[in-house]
């Protein structure tokens, strides 16, 4: 499987729950929330000696930022643990839940949003050449 591939699962699972979604190496310079924007987790890639010698694993990772509009604080306060709860609940198979963060107001532009990070992880073993 390739990274393309892992992040696609991601981005289906969360477009078929409804759920708006960009993928970014990192956060786009202007959102439209509620959105969440998967982002190259910390570390991205990581080595895993499970399995046989000849077939290797990789744990990958991503960040799941979850935005929403921050305009009345207990309204998005709620916006943003549905939709969080969400993203948790529709996961595709073989995912792992890491951290969630805790809501913060970061500015964007114009614009102040609430976010919470949600790591999500998986091993897989990577497409290789033949």
């Amino acid at each position: 499987m390739n990274l393309k591939t892992l992040r696609q699962s991601l981005a289906s699972a969360l477009e078929d729950a409804g759920i708006d979604y960009s993928t970014s190496a990192f956060p786009p310079p202007v959102v439209v929330p509620p959105t969440v924007v998967i982002v190259p987790g910390n570390p991205w890639i990581a080595p895993v000696t499970l399995g046989r010698p000849g077939t290797p694993q990789v744990e990958v990772s991503f960040r799941l930022t979850c935005i929403v509009a921050n305009l009345d604080n207990q309204g998005s306060l709620d916006q943003l643990e549905t939709l969080v709860f969400a993203v948790l609940t529709n996961l595709p198979r073989g995912w792992e839940v890491g951290d969630v963060s805790p809501p913060s107001v970061e500015t964007i532009g114009p614009s102040d949003l609430l976010v919470s990070d949600v790591q999500v992880t998986t091993l897989t073993t990577p497409k290789l050449r033949s």
